[in-house]
């Protein structure tokens, strides 16, 4: 008599998809009423490392302790302490503090935290409170990892989030926030994970998904739970509110959703059918999935579509002025990704408070110098020559239309001499229309800058942090130029007058002027003396506004206290060439 084994798991969760795939199928076959969803399918997981432990068997009628036992053993967070909702009753300002025997804020005395329980859980279940849990434990590992979406457009980014996860095989969840104008999609693991390795599963899946979702903003890379890799010193780390909470649920809020963004009819059957990712699937999927980069190194990263896009158009019209702006029509998502990620930086700000275990709290991780609006993406124009060549990878060109202002000629000359590695350094200058000057001190920038004012012969505008250096430039201009003082203006510093020649400025009094386009525009040549102080806010708000043709920058310097990377920043503002005079 031949031996009857049993199946094994991956047998019968096989013989279950097929189940529901024909049933699927008979009901429309039967024109069956849609009315009453379906069971949700749960695509399979790899079956290389599944799930240690199956989640328990729960549903709608299930007890109290069994639906509180699948709840904790889902959303698993810290339980020494936890988050609970307050409501100011004369402002009506809302927001979470940690629980406390004390009360809000420890206002009675009393600062320890209470411990999440059982009982506590149902509180929040039954409707009587609202808890948020801290993901991060003490020793920087997490159970799951959320990704928070709340702008418009929210639920066409979680939907492309999920079917990401689904092309990775991640099993995911999405969540409807409990202000209803938001989401939240949950990947949850059988155990305990580094949250460095969660966190960076989910800027993996994003990244992927905004290469099909280019509406998404890298903003959204600061959106995750945990928010941190390390916990902070003296903190707990972000909490995210738990879902299932009962008022809420009542407007068909915190509850879990199918693709049709409508809830699960029994949430709790749904949530005991979730699979989790377990710690050896997510060390083998991030061997496999490409680390995010920005800047100009993402640009060599491999961009692959989870879908087939159409053709670019063979010309992608851009107009050139104060920024590099591409037409968005026609723009497949995965170049307008590209784009984005190509115009960004990491923000060394963020990984130093990381490092020292500081709250990241409205630190974003990598600094955007892009903008978007309905029609255009508008770039740096430091960045033209590396767009370009991304578009030719691409099979399409940038038809360019120069917006910038024609000004008028001048008659200039050069009355001093210069030396042969100062001559070097204004031919290397003057080569392309963008350049930045790396010096010493005492190498004679000013005198270069000079030179390279006589050989352009247009108005200039000269850039400057500091009134004692502004003295010394209005002396090297009459030294070497010839300049009367009339032929030099000033803006700033006391001062309000335009020569049409040259004219000195302090950046700090362009930064709020009204008219800083109509200003700017009137100028030929900008001159930034110190341009290592662009990533500085000042800066940055006058040189996105700068539309003349040729821009020069003179440092130092290639650091700054802040770490900001001067040399990648100019770069996209002012240009690549790199001359120097020493």
């Amino acid at each position: 008599m031949a031996n009857s084994a049993e199946p094994d798991k991956e047998t019968l969760q096989k013989e279950i998809v097929r189940l529901r795939e024909e049933n699927e199928r008979l009901r429309s076959m039967l024109k069956l009423p849609e009315d009453v969803p379906a069971a949700p399918i749960i695509r399979e997981q790899s079956t290389l490392f599944p799930s240690e432990e199956p989640l328990p068997v729960v549903d709608t009628k299930s007890t109290v302790e069994q639906k509180v036992a699948l709840f904790r053993a889902l959303f698993k967070g810290r339980d020494d302490v936890y988050a609970v909702q307050w409501v100011n009753e004369h402002t009506g300002k809302k927001g979470y503090s940690p629980a406390r025997f004390g009360g809000y804020g420890g206002k009675f005395g009393d600062k320890r935290t209470l411990s999440l329980t059982n009982e506590v859980i149902y509180q929040h279940l039954s409707g009587d409170k609202v808890l948020g849990i801290y993901p991060l434990l003490k020793d920087d590992t997490c159970f799951f990892l959320a990704c928070d979406f709340d702008d418009e457009g929210w639920e066409l980014d979680a939907k492309e989030y999920i079917e990401t996860c689904r092309h990775w095989k991640v099993p995911a969840c999405l969540e409807r926030s409990r202000s209803g104008k938001g989401g939240h999609a949950w990947i949850f693991f059988s155990g305990a994970v580094s949250a460095v390795a969660a966190r960076r599963l989910g800027t993996g899946i994003l990244r992927e998904t905004m290469i099909v979702r280019a509406e998404m903003d890298l903003a959204s890379y600061d959106r995750f739970f945990p928010n941190q890799d390390f916990m902070p010193k003296g903190g707990y780390g972000n909490l995210i509110a738990l879902p299932l909470q009962r008022k809420a649920r009542i407007l068909g809020n915190t509850e879990f959703l199918g693709d049709d963004f409508k809830p699960w009819p029994d949430q709790w059957a749904f949530l005991s059918r979730m699979q989790r990712l377990s710690p050896k699937h997510l060390e083998a999927l991030l061997e496999t999935m490409p680390p995010v980069s920005v800047g100009l190194e993402s640009a060599l990263v491999p961009v692959k579509p989870i879908r087939k896009e159409p053709p670019l158009p063979k010309v992608i019209q851009a107009e050139l002025c104060a920024e590099l702006s591409l037409v968005k029509s026609g723009l497949t998502p995965s170049l307008l990704s590209q784009l984005k990620h190509v115009a960004s930086m990491n923000n060394p700000e963020f990984y130093k408070k990381q490092k020292l275990r500081f709250s990241t709290f409205q630190t974003p991780r990598f600094i955007r110098c892009y903008r978007e609006d309905l029609t255009h993406i508008h770039l740096p124009r430091g960045l033209m020559e590396n767009v370009k060549k991304i578009v030719e990878k691409k099979g399409s060109k940038l038809g360019l239309i120069d917006r910038r202002p024609k000004t008028r000629h001048l008659k200039l000359v050069f009355k001093a001499e210069l030396k042969p590695a100062q001559e070097t350094a204004v031919t290397a200058l003057l080569s392309g229309e963008h350049g930045v000057m790396v010096s010493p001190p005492g190498t004679g920038k000013t005198v270069v800058a000079c030179a390279a004012i006589a050989r352009r012969n247009v108005p200039t505008l000269i850039l400057l942090h500091r009134k004692p250096i502004l003295e010394q430039w209005r002396a090297q201009l009459i030294s070497t130029l010839g300049l009367t003082k009339k032929e030099i203006g000033q803006l700033g510093g006391g001062r309000k007058r335009k020569s049409g020649v040259v004219d000195l400025a302090m950046i700090q009094s362009l930064r709020n002027k009204a008219d800083i386009e109509e200003l700017l525009g009137t100028y030929g040549l900008i001159i930034i003396d110190e341009c290592h102080h662009i990533p500085a806010v000042s800066f940055e708000e006058v040189l996105k506004h700068a539309k003349s043709r040729y821009i020069l920058g003179l440092t130092a310097t290639p650091y700054r206290r802040d770490d900001l990377p001067p040399k990648k920043w100019t770069q996209r503002r002012v240009g690549s060439s790199i001359a120097t005079g020493s």
